[in-house]
């Protein structure tokens, strides 16, 4: 992981939102009856998704794999033993603050401690 990818988390995060607000009016639901099952008895089965035309298939195919990158800066960022460090990268990159934010907020630290930290984490991995 690069600090170039690890900035990109919160306009992912914005990115996705945008997505999923277009996405909402192309949702559609029906309800269908069925007798697949034993003993077949016709009973009601509720079927939703996204209307496939033109405008929501290149949402939805961008939308996986901005959710696939969000996902791994997530696993990335979960996997960092230890908290000081992984509290700093959630600090920094998922909540946006300042290197002197995060410092505030962990406590024994400055601001420039707190970035080359993050620098030596990530060039050590």
């Amino acid at each position: 992981m690069t600090i170039d990818e690890l900035k990109k988390y919160r306009s992912i995060c914005a990115e996705i939102a945008d997505i999923k607000k277009e996405l909402a009016g192309h949702y559609a639901g029906d309800t269908v009856q069925s007798g697949s099952k034993h003993p077949y008895s016709v009973h009601n089965v509720r079927i939703e998704g996204y209307k496939s035309d033109s405008s929501t298939i290149p949402l939805l195919t961008r939308l996986s794999v901005l959710e696939r990158s969000r996902d791994q800066i997530q696993e990335y960022i979960n996997s960092i033993d230890d908290f000081q460090t992984r509290k700093m990268f959630i600090l920094r990159f998922v909540h946006g603050y300042s290197w002197l934010q995060v410092a505030h907020k962990i406590r024994g630290n400055t601001a420039d401690s707190c970035r080359m930290r993050v620098i030596r984490y990530l060039h050590k991995s």
